[in-house]
């Protein structure tokens, strides 16, 4: 547990200005998989999205899932970053910036492991980042992943549920657009 406080402080210490903010494109030949979560007290679900883009912005591929648990935020954060990798190792891509809007996860994935429920989903997206290959993480703040934060919160209402590569709905291409042009 020592090691779970000295990450949160880790957070409280480290610099933002270095945090993304405002979406931008991944290095050249890179993919950018921009993940989060939403969670829905009332119902005890939490919605989990990702979006995959390519080099020059344009989008790939998104997912979403429902899933009916009691999490904490720094924990459905994880497992959004955990299903996100998971999806990809499944569809053979790697060389991907992984954002994520969480600066706890950040920078617990960027420090040793430790015994908690989170630390082990935390080395669970270790390990699958390195059985993938070419994962970097970064953090932005949440206005540079709005795209990811509809697909997530889309979770909900059943709107945009799919798997693999799929087409965006015109809502999300507006949000789309919106991070390209700021």
């Amino acid at each position: 547990m020592n090691e779970e406080k000295s990450a949160n402080l880790q957070t409280t210490n480290t610099s933002t200005s270095t945090a993304t903010e405002r979406w931008s494109r991944p290095s050249r030949g890179m993919l950018k998989l921009n993940t989060d979560a939403a969670l829905q007290n009332s119902s005890s679900s939490m919605g989990l999205g990702w979006v995959l883009r390519n080099d020059e912005g344009r989008f790939l591929a998104c997912k979403n899932m429902c899933m009916h648990s009691n999490y904490t935020v720094k924990e459905a954060e994880a497992l959004s970053v955990r299903e996100a990798l998971s999806w990809l190792l499944g569809i053979g891509m790697g060389n991907v910036e992984v954002e994520m809007d969480s600066q706890i996860v950040f920078n617990v994935l960027h420090s040793s492991s430790f015994s908690s429920s989170f630390g082990l989903l935390v080395d669970d997206v270790k390990e699958l980042a390195a059985t993938i290959g070419g994962v970097e993480f970064f953090y932005a703040r949440w206005n540079a992943n709005c795209a990811t934060d509809t697909v997530a919160r889309g979770a909900f209402l059943c709107q945009i549920v799919g798997s693999g590569f799929i087409h965006p709905r015109t809502s999300l291409l507006i949000v789309f657009d919106y991070d390209l042009m700021n």
